[in-house]
This record gives C-alpha cells, sequence and structure tokens, in this order.
C-alpha cells in the first residue's frame, strides 16, 4: 500500500510553472502580500486602460473598411459611458459581497470577449453591442475594483502603493495605441482587435487570480492624521453608502471628479485634432498623447511619495491648480511649444489628481465602505466619457475652435481646485 501511495504521488512531482507560481505566492507573507496585489493591479490597467485608450486608432482603419461616419462610430462612446455610469454602484457592492477577484475576472473577461467578437463585425449594431455594451460593462472594473482594492491593503505608504499600481494607465497610455497601430500597420485592425483580446485574457486572467481580498485591515483604528489633521479614532469606522451620499461632501467631491474626469475625456480626445489645426503635423500630434503617458509616471509616482507625506488633499489641490494653467496656456498660446510643454506637465497634473481620486474619497469617508463609496463616485467617469468628447465637437461646430471649450475646462479646473481645498472628513451624525 505504502508503495502504491508512493507511485500515485510520483506521477504529480513535476508540476507546471503556473503551480510552481502559486505555490510561491503562496508563501509570501500576508502583511507583504500587498505588494503582489499592486503588482496584479498594475498588470491590470496596464492592459485594460491601455485597450480603452486605443479605440482612437482603431477608428480610421474601421471607417476606410466600413464606410461608416465618424460620428457615428464616435458614439459608441456614450454606450460605453451610459453603461459604465449604472454599472459603476453594482460593482462597487459585488467586489464587498462577493470578492475583488471574481469582480475582476468577469469584468477583464468581459473586454476580452468584446474585443474577440469586435474583430468579425460587419453590420454597425455589433459595434455597438461588442465594443459598446461588452467594454461598458467591463470598464466599471478596469480602474476603480483595483485601485480601490491597493487602497484598502495598506495603512502605510499607501500613496507610494497607488503610485506603482496605477503606473498602468500611463505606461498603457504610453505605448499600447502605439503597439496596435503597428500591428494594424502589418496585419490589419482585425488582427489587431484578435491580439488585443487575447492579451486581455492572457495577461490580466493570471493577474486577477493572484489577487486576494484585503486582511480584517481595519478592525484597528490606523493613523490617518497625515491626511485628516483630525484623531485617528474616526479613520477606519467611515459612512455606509447610504450615509454618504445623505452629506453635502459626497455630492461636492462627486462634481470636482466630474469636472476633472469631463475634462480629461475631452482633453485626451481632441487634442490631436486641435494641435492638427494649429499647425503641427499629424505626427507630431499623436506623439503629445505618448509624451503625456510617459510624463504621467512621474506624476504618479511623485504624487504617491508626496501624499503619504503630505496628505491627499495638497497634493490633489496642486494638481488641479497645475492643470488649470496649463490648459489655459494652450487654449491662449496655440503653439508647437506649448503643445508639447502642455503634454508634458498635463501627464504630471492629470495622473497626480487620478492617483489621489481614491485616497481623497477615503480620507472624507473612511474605509468602511470604501469600494462602493467610490464607484458611486466614479459614476462621473462614466458622465465624462460621454459627454466630454461629444461637448467639445458641439462647440467646435458651433465656434470654428476649440477656444471657448477649453477656456471653460480651465475655469472649470480652478473652480474643483478651490472646491478640493474645502473637503474635511466626514462623521456619521
Amino acid at each position: 500500500m505504502i508503495r502504491a501511495s508512493t507511485g500515485t504521488v510520483s506521477r504529480f512531482q513535476h508540476p507546471s510553472g503556473w503551480c510552481i507560481l502559486l505555490q510561491t505566492v503562496n508563501m509570501i507573507k500576508p502583511s507583504s502580500y500587498g505588494w503582489v496585489v499592486v503588482t496584479s493591479a498594475f498588470f491590470i490597467t496596464y492592459i485594460t486602460c491601455g485597450i480603452n485608450f486605443s479605440f482612437g486608432v482603431f477608428m480610421l482603419p474601421i471607417i476606410t473598411e466600413m464606410g461608416w461616419s465618424r460620428g457615428l462610430i464616435s458614439s459608441v462612446m456614450v454606450v460605453v459611458g451610459i453603461i459604465y455610469a449604472f454599472t459603476l454602484p453594482a460593482t462597487g457592492s459585488l467586489s464587498e459581497r462577493y470578492g475583488y477577484k471574481w469582480v475582476l475576472g468577469i469584468s477583464t473577461s468581459l473586454l476580452g470577449a468584446g474585443l474577440l467578437l469586435s474583430s468579425q463585425i460587419h453590420e454597425l449594431w455589433q459595434l455597438y453591442v461588442y465594443n459598446g455594451l461588452f467594454i461598458g460593462l467591463s470598464a466599471a472594473a478596469t480602474y476603480a475594483v483595483p485601485v480601490a482594492l491597493v487602497a484598502l491593503w495598506f495603512r502605510e505608504r499607501q500613496g507610494l502603493a497607488l503610485g506603482v499600481a496605477t503606473l498602468g494607465v500611463s505606461l498603457g497610455t504610453a505605448t499600447v495605441p502605439l503597439i496596435i497601430s503597428w500591428i494594424i500597420g502589418i496585419c490589419g485592425w482585425r488582427t489587431a482587435m484578435l491580439i488585443a483580446g487575447t492579451a486581455v485574457i492572457g495577461i490580466t486572467l493570471p493577474a486577477v487570480l493572484l489577487i486576494r481580498q484585503p486582511p480584517l485591515l481595519s478592525r484597528q483604528p490606523e493613523n490617518n492624521s497625515a491626511d485628516t489633521g483630525v484623531p485617528s479614532e474616526n479613520a477606519w469606522h467611515g459612512l455606509t453608502p447610504g450615509e454618504a451620499v445623505r452629506t453635502g461632501h459626497f455630492w461636492l467631491l462627486f462634481i470636482i471628479l466630474l469636472i476633472f474626469l469631463t475634462g480629461l475625456n475631452l482633453l485626451m480626445l481632441h487634442l490631436v485634432p486641435y494641435a492638427v489645426d494649429s499647425g503641427m503635423t499629424p505626427v507630431q500630434a499623436a506623439t503629445l498623447l505618448t509624451l503625456i503617458g510617459l510624463c504621467g509616471i512621474a506624476g504618479r509616482l511623485g504624487a504617491g511619495v508626496a501624499s503619504d507625506r503630505y496628505g491627499a488633499k495638497p497634493v490633489m489641490v496642486g494638481g488641479l491648480c497645475l492643470l488649470t494653467l496649463i490648459v489655459l496656456m494652450v487654449t491662449l498660446f496655440p503653439r508647437a511649444w506649448s503643445f508639447y510643454l502642455f503634454a508634458a506637465l498635463y501627464g504630471v497634473g492629470y495622473s497626480s489628481v487620478a492617483t489621489m481620486m481614491v485616497r481623497i474619497t477615503r480620507y472624507v469617508f473612511g474605509v468602511k465602505a470604501l469600494g462602493p463609496i467610490f464607484s458611486l463616485l466614479m459614476i462621473s467617469d462614466g458622465i465624462g466619457v460621454a459627454v466630454g468628447p461629444v461637448l467639445a465637437g458641439l462647440m467646435f461646430d458651433i465656434t470654428g475652435s476649440y477656444f471657448s471649450i477649453f477656456l471653460m475646462v480651465s475655469a472649470a479646473l480652478a473652480g474643483a481646485a478651490v472646491a478640493t481645498a474645502t473637503l474635511r472628513p466626514t462623521r456619521q451624525t
């Protein structure tokens, strides 16, 4: 019997590479596992956000083959934005109830399936379903859920952890659209879409499998005085989603994020046309997006480290002030040098604010229901995706330039900076 047992076990003495990886990961101490979660979040945001920012790269090849108008294809983003906004609250609640791993796994699978199916489209309705519906459903968990999870894993060096985790957004913006553009030039847009879908499934799903629920992190009060300036006993308890939405600070923060994210989506889509209209070549204008992504790396890491020392609110106010000034600069002085300077500083400014969004939410509402509350606030991103690009297009059609809408964005960002300075931690009443 002993020999039989030994023989049986011997068949499993050569585990696969994936099993070895899982065994190695399981040996990591719980106190250090947060950095595994950070690494997973990095790969998830790199692939998903990079592909989401690549929609414009696919646009012209699809138009050339299918003969659809830019307006029809651009309206897919309205579908994405609406679905994104409506599914975010459920995403946060489901993450808390069933686990972040399951929500992220389903979300990234939907993104991969949408891309694979989109590679085979021949009718416009298919683009709306496969690209608009599937990607809209997946968008809810490609940013809000990973960063909320990282924030829940860390008490100390939380800013650095968030900065590293969200580096994927900047690197994805800088590299994925260029890679996809190169593949389209060699193999065509359908093959590029297939490869993108395969990359989502092949890279993000393994990363999702490494995710664990945060420990009972916060059954003990944490020292949050660097952010709050108030005693730490209020740091963990925080508010429930129902209590949060009944506070003025929730709606003030919602408006702040709405202004920032609407401006972000507007500028990222219309920056290249604005630069070309101002005299830059299409190739020069396209490099602005790469510059934004690369400089965003410094912004995210710098904001993370600075927020650990000075708190989230000063960093976020500083980022919004920087965005206000540089948007005003490129509006008043649309020259080649100003566009390059704008791209570099915009990358730093926008990434620092984006990195602080979940931390400012934690600062105001605590961690008791951070995931669901942050998901509710990120409805503003869905609105920004749906409204920002369309608003800029309409203003351009009416006025013949981007001057008015860019000026409005600068003024709104200034107001958001002032409003952010008034935020305070909330208390249950």
